[in-house]
């Protein structure tokens, strides 16, 4: 069984889709939906911390992350000895977003992609030309940074709970194809 790790945006890991994605999984991946502090008022510091006391830095690692999760993930990989990541980003941004300037300190410190790139064995990024919290253009962005496989949806608002995402069979397919 291969392990893996989700790492959720300003959420809980009870929200959305998650606890179904760690259900679906099973058994062929382990998932485990980390804890971090502070969900709704998220300091870089707090929650990079509480990923590393949650993840062990592995080989053929694999994360998923959502909005504010995903820039954890790339910091997680970047600060890491790790070889043959895979991501699968969900939502993903790096600069500030103009409707959440609480967000800002957040993103003070963007990722340094030529230190993440070479620890990546596969990568997919899923984002909605719908999304109201973060312009699809962002996640297109971070995927190119990435050369991630990039899936645009005419739909899907940040794939929330509110936007109809319980579930989520995409993400399901695509994790499946990460660990491959």
């Amino acid at each position: 069984m291969e392990n893996a790790y989700l790492i959720h945006g300003t959420s809980t890991r009870d929200d959305d889709w998650f606890p179904w994605l760690e259900e679906e999984a099973k058994p062929i991946i382990a998932l485990d939906r980390i804890w971090l502090p502070n969900p709704f008022n998220p300091q870089q510091a707090e929650w990079d911390q509480a990923v590393d006391n949650q993840i062990n830095p592995q080989d053929n690692l694999i994360l998923v992350a959502h909005s504010l999760g995903c820039i954890t993930a790339l910091r997680y990989i970047e600060r890491h000895h790790v070889k043959d990541a895979r991501l699968l980003l969900v939502g993903a941004f790096d600069k500030g977003l103009s409707a959440y300037p609480e967000l800002d300190g957040f993103m003070k410190d963007r990722p340094h992609y030529e230190q993440i790139f070479p620890k990546l064995a596969k990568a997919t990024v899923i984002t909605a030309k719908d999304d109201p919290i973060v312009p699809y253009q962002n996640s297109i962005e971070v995927a190119n940074k990435i050369r991630a496989k990039l899936i645009v949806k005419e739909t899907g608002g940040h794939f929330l709970t509110s936007d109809g995402f319980t579930k989520f069979p995409l993400a399901l397919k695509e994790l499946n194809k990460l660990a491959e």
